[in-house]
């Protein structure tokens, strides 16, 4: 640090305390404002990291007028806000730049509100923001800045999602966020700099010892396709616990009743489909507020098209009917 300037230094400090605070309450399981909180203070910690770096570099980072004067607010130079120092900085369509401009857009929507139902939301996001956070701050200013000693991964009281009903608010807000991912390209969407996505897999070991990490990030190689296939066959086996479905080409409910009318030579309208899964309750209704509530050995809901999708299983239950 002795080597930074004074205001450098400041602004770093202003930086990590901030970004320090936004994870505690992020964290804490008392918080009820806690994407809200989250949100102001990250904009306030990347706001400051970067004008700590426009000091080191010795470039201006404060607003002109047309005649070459500084603007002042209040006394003090108007310094340029989270947005133009974003521009500055990251290209476009940098992942970093999206996930940055995704919060500051939030932060104008949430700042006085409180919106529980972001909590989940905007999970791998909020990860990325500080994941990101940390490597620009190690990678600009050199590992002795490295806050990961003091971030922590916190415990969960529950190992899946509870969807609890939202508010009008909320699912203006909510949308928001879905209508601002809808227009990303793929390479940003699907970005761990954008939101950061992963699994939670156990460790088994047969030689458990006292300095062994309880959860550990793997950092790899994505241009890497032998390791990309590794960490693929992993996620696959995951995904074969999570959704224990006996085939994996899932129908909507037209299919469903053309393939029946294929295998009984018997034509039946949606309206005995919607009857089958009433009566059976494979899925919830379509006003449920947690629509994913199904039998996954029949049904399973798709969310990023906001519908259902049955199995071959259920194709077979359905003959029986017939």
């Amino acid at each position: 640090m002795s080597r930074l300037p004074q205001a450098c230094k400041s602004l770093l400090v202003k930086a990590q305390d901030s970004a320090t605070q936004a994870v505690s309450t992020y964290n804490d399981p008392r918080s009820v404002f806690r994407t809200g909180n989250f949100t102001v203070l990250m904009v306030i910690a990347w706001t400051s990291l970067l004008h700590a770096y426009f000091e080191q570099q010795k470039k201006s980072y404060y607003y002109k007028k047309d005649n070459g004067r500084y603007e002042y607010v209040d006394g003090e130079k108007r310094a340029w806000e989270l947005s133009k120092c974003v521009k500055e900085m990251f290209a476009e369509n940098d992942p970093v730049r999206v996930n940055l401009e995704l919060f500051i857009k939030m932060r104008n929507k949430i700042e006085h509100r409180n919106l529980p139902a972001l909590d989940q939301e905007l999970m791998g996001e909020c990860q990325a923001i500080v994941l990101n956070f940390e490597a620009w701050l190690v990678d600009k200013f050199g590992d002795d800045f490295s806050m990961i000693d003091t971030m922590f991964v916190p415990i969960q009281l529950a190992s899946s999602r509870r969807t609890l009903p939202k508010s009008k608010l909320e699912e203006k807000v909510v949308e928001f966020v879905k209508e601002y991912r809808s227009v990303l390209a793929p390479e940003v969407l699907n970005s761990q700099t954008f939101a950061f996505k992963a699994f939670l897999v156990p460790k088994i070991g047969n030689h458990r010892t006292s300095s062994d990490i309880a959860i550990e990030f793997v950092k790899y190689d994505e241009n890497d396709p032998g390791e990309m296939e590794k960490y693929q066959k992993a996620i696959i086996a995951i995904k074969e616990k999570v959704v224990p479905v006996s085939n994996a080409d899932l129908l909507k409910p037209s299919k469903v009743l053309e393939k029946l009318k294929d295998a009984t030579n018997q034509d039946r309208p949606m309206s005995w489909h919607t009857a089958m899964w009433q009566k059976y309750k494979v899925r919830p209704s379509s006003v449920a507020e947690d629509k994913s509530n199904c039998k996954t050995e029949y049904c399973i809901y798709d969310s990023p098209h906001g519908d259902y999708l049955y199995t071959d299983k259920w194709v077979e239950l359905l003959k029986t009917q017939l």
